[in-house]
This record gives C-alpha cells, structure tokens and sequence, in this order.
C-alpha cells in the first residue's frame, strides 16, 4: 500500500471534500482524485462515493480510514517521542540507583535535576546492585547509579564518577582502635549478598586474608546503623552513610591500621544505547556535583 496514496485518501475522507482536502494538501483537484483512484485500484475496492455534498466512505473507505488515523497517529507519536530524545525538557528517564547511592545522594540530585529540567519526568527504581544491572541488561532501566564491582559482562558500559570510602563503625562504647585479627573476631552486621557495599567489603578483608561471617545482615544502610548502634557488632559502612552520626558521636569510626576499603561509584548504561538527552543531561549532573563534593572534601 502506498502511504502517500493513503495520507491523501485519509485528508478527503476527513474533510468529506475532494476540493477542501486538495486546497488543505495544495494540489490540484485531479491530481488528488487521480491518486485516490489509484489507491481504490490497487485495494480492489471504492474507498469513497460522491454525496448530496462532497463525498463520504463506503464501507470500504471507513475501515481503511480508522487504520490512517492509527497510522498517522503513531507516525505523530514517533516524531514526538524522537523530539524528547533531543530535548531535556520533555523527556524521560527511567533511572535506577543501589541502596546507598539511593538513600544518600540521590535526593539532591533529583533536587537540582527538577531546578534546571521542572519538565523532565525521572522515574526511580531503588535496589541492590545486581538487580539494577539486571534491569539495564533487560533495557528497563535507561541509567544506573550502582557501587561495588557488580557484574562484568559485554552488555553494559560504565564510567566512575566518584570514589568512596568505607569505614569501620562501632557503638560508642567500643574500643576506638583495633588490630586486623582482633575485627575479625568481632561479631559483624552486612549488608546482603549481591549488595555492591558487601563485595567491596569482602574484597578488602579477603586482601588481608580475612574472612568473617556475618552475626547480622541487613538490605538497608540504616537498619545496619541502627544494629551497630545497639552493639550488635562491627560494620565497614560507606562513610557517606555515617556522617551524622559519627558528628554526634551516636556511632564511632574504629582505626584499623593497614586496613584501607575505597570504591568506586559508576555510571551504568545498556552498552551500544544511543544515550537520550535526559541520559546525557543527568549524567553530566551528576559528575558536576561528584566533583564539586571532591573539591569541597579537599579544601
């Protein structure tokens, strides 16, 4: 079927008017009557009858009309949807962020992102750092915000936008220093398997030989502050995390000669994906702000 025939075919069925379509289309009367008959040759069927005034479908015709206006409104839709992708201002971005970077960051993100974009529509998944690569893998997530080493694979691209360090909290009441064997022998609060905060918290124990199990383990960052608070035992927190309350003196960091844990928090996004101007706009957010806390961090 020729969509031009068919585009032509849909204005006259609209307007009821051979005439009022061709003025509206600027051609010529015969040469828009021409093209509709060709149409009516090639579908074996009048698509349109003469009336009292203009002309309207046959029964034919308003089948063929219903699906022009599915045709043309999606070909409207397309146009539209490729415009967001161009335009920060009307776009969408699905965005998916682990459980610290969530908590922590995040909100002030989507704070500045709402002052620069108020048009932009941010939708948020919050969850471990597998399953926010799992979900890029499976396109539903347009970005990630994920910590730890996480899956490597050829499916995804990624760039670090800011190092992390982790420290070792206590209650209180807790000696303030302690040797390597001595925190292995701690009872420890974790967060769960598959959490990017766990594997860098492994990964550095496991450099100095260690290897502890975990007396408690928690899938929320405050929840685990909550625990350790209580006495429950140690955590090797990101330091982000802890801020307040190590101010207030509610928690302690421990000195652990030679132990030293830092990660790296990435950008994630589906490898060989087009980025969005949403993608592009909030990930230049995003390092603008990393490097504005390293540059306040340093000063």
């Amino acid at each position: 079927m020729n969509l031009n025939h068919l585009r032509l075919f849909a204005a006259a069925a609209a307007e009821g008017s051979i005439s009022a379509a061709a003025a509206r289309l600027r051609l010529s009367q015969p040469a828009l009557s021409k093209q509709i008959r060709e149409l009516e040759q090639a579908l074996g069927a009048p698509l349109l009858e003469r009336a009292a005034r203009g002309v309207v479908a046959t029964e034919a015709g308003a089948v063929l009309a219903g699906y022009a206006r599915q045709i043309f409104g999606l070909e409207e839709e397309a146009g539209r949807a490729l415009a967001e992708l161009r335009d920060v201002t009307r776009g969408r971005l699905r965005l998916g962020a682990s459980l610290t970077i969530g908590v922590y960051l995040l909100p002030r993100l989507l704070a500045a992102s709402r002052r620069r974009w108020p048009g932009l529509e941010i939708a948020v998944e919050i969850e471990n750092t597998d399953r926010i690569q799992q979900a890029l893998a499976e396109h539903r997530l347009d970005l990630g915000m994920t910590e730890g080493p996480g899956r490597r694979d050829a499916e995804l691209d990624q760039r670090v936008f800011q190092q992390d360090e982790l420290v070792v909290i206590a209650a209180p009441r807790h000696p303030a220093r302690a040797t390597l064997p001595q925190l292995a022998r701690q009872p420890w609060v974790m967060r769960e398997p598959g959490s990017g905060t766990r594997a860098v918290v492994e990964q550095a124990l496991a450099a100095h030989g260690l290897s502890v199990a975990a007396a408690w383990t928690f899938n929320d960052p405050e929840a685990i502050k909550r625990a350790v608070m209580a006495d429950c035992g140690v955590a090797l927190v990101p330091r982000i995390t802890v801020e307040d309350e190590l101010a207030s003196r509610r928690l302690q960091r421990v000195a652990v000669p030679r132990l030293q844990a830092r990660r790296a928090l990435r950008l994630q996004w589906r490898k060989g994906r087009a980025p969005s101007a949403a993608m592009a706009a909030f990930s230049d957010l995003v390092s603008e702000k990393a490097k504005a806390r390293g540059t306040r961090a340093g000063s």
